[in-house]
């Protein structure tokens, strides 16, 4: 970890709720003036800790309301089922996360989509039809009770 002291911590943490706060304003919730603060930003920036900054959409208001946990198994563990495998995810937006995992399955998918009929046509028409997909295990959110793009900040 890169060593950070209270105010970086402070000013990551401010960040993390709003990516949009002006200077200014960040300034003012880290207790340090606008210039020392943008250049604190600017490092942070510049040595990776912070990564980009996004917009986060809401899916229900896009019609993106189901979302799915897919547990996927490889028939080969050789690179070249896992490449083909993660480019094909890579062209699948509905894919908002893919992990590799250890353990009984290989990926951990994360799906949103409109409707569980778009979710089987997903699964029939493109996820299975992946070389070296053997199996898929699916499980349907049913609600919501938390979800956060924000990481923990340590010693705040």
């Amino acid at each position: 970890m890169a060593s950070l002291d209270s105010f970086d911590l402070k000013i990551l943490q401010v960040l993390q709720e709003n990516a949009r706060i002006t200077t200014l304003e960040l300034a003012e919730r880290v207790g340090l003036s606008a210039t020392p603060c943008a250049r604190r930003v600017k490092r942070l920036e510049d040595e990776g800790l912070i990564d980009r900054y996004v917009t986060l959409l809401n899916a229900e208001r896009l019609g993106l309301g189901l979302t799915v946990f897919v547990n996927v198994r490889l028939n080969s563990q050789v690179p070249k089922s896992f490449e083909t495998f993660e480019a094909a995810i890579q062209r699948m937006p509905e894919a908002v996360g893919c992990y590799l995992l250890a353990g009984q399955y290989d990926y951990l998918l994360h799906v949103r989509v409109a409707t569980v009929e778009a979710y089987r046509n997903l699964i029939r028409e493109r996820l299975i039809a992946i070389e070296g997909v053997a199996e898929t295990q699916s499980s349907i959110v049913l609600e919501q009770t938390k979800h956060t793009t924000a990481l923990p900040i340590p010693n705040i």
